[in-house]
């Protein structure tokens, strides 16, 4: 946990109940042990999807299409999403619940390892989600900041693993390797030259940056 008991049954308390579909979703995902985009972390990049006015998004890592149904409905009826996956079952299952809430035209799910994919991408995009193989989120970087226009943003989920990444200790699920990781990640994203950046504290940490 990254923030108190108290902060986190208070936010859950105020926030408004999920739509019966993400609701399924959610279930879905608790029920096959599937990491999907808490609550918290999903109603903030549905804001900043709105709030920077966004026509064109770029996601690495569907899964079951969490994220991607938050951002995917902040975007005009002409908007475009493209996503990534590498799982059949969990890239089908997005395909199935987006087309459910009638965001089909709007996403482009792609059965496709995200390196290779971004790397065919044009530009400019508004923002860029990243939550895809830890391991590999310095390579997503290096690929999505030229595909980003001035003012563009990038949230990376994960970034602070339960909080391990501040404590530099591993707590069972999250490896010293997978820490030292991130806290190298985070080291770079935060001095990016071409970024300007920031943690918060929400979910499992959510970096921020805004392409200068």
């Amino acid at each position: 946990m990254i923030v108190t008991p108290a902060v986190r049954d208070y936010l859950d308390a105020t926030r408004p109940a999920a739509d019966p579909l993400l609701a399924e979703m959610q279930a879905h995902g608790a029920r096959e042990r599937i990491p999907i985009l808490d609550a918290q972390s999903g109603a903030l990049l549905h804001v900043l999807a709105h709030a920077i006015g966004a026509r064109r998004i770029v996601e690495v890592g569907t899964a079951i299409g969490v994220s991607t149904l938050q951002l995917a409905r902040a975007l005009p009826a002409d908007g475009e999403l493209v996503s990534y996956e590498i799982d059949p079952g969990r890239h089908a299952a997005a395909q199935a619940y987006l087309e459910r809430d009638g965001l089909g035209a709007r996403v482009d799910l792609r059965l496709q390892d995200a390196r290779a994919g971004l790397a065919e991408l044009d530009g400019p995009f508004d923002l860029a989600f990243l939550d895809g193989v830890k391991a590999e989120y310095e390579e997503y970087l290096d690929l999505v900041v030229p595909l980003l226009r001035p003012g563009g943003l990038v949230a990376v989920d994960n970034v602070l693993m339960s909080g391990t990444v501040a404590e530099n200790r591993s707590d069972g699920h999250w490896t010293d390797e997978q820490i030292a990781t991130a806290r190298a990640f985070n080291e770079r994203l935060l001095h990016h030259p071409q970024l300007v950046a920031t943690i918060a504290p929400v979910g499992d940490g959510i970096a921020l940056a805004a392409r200068r």
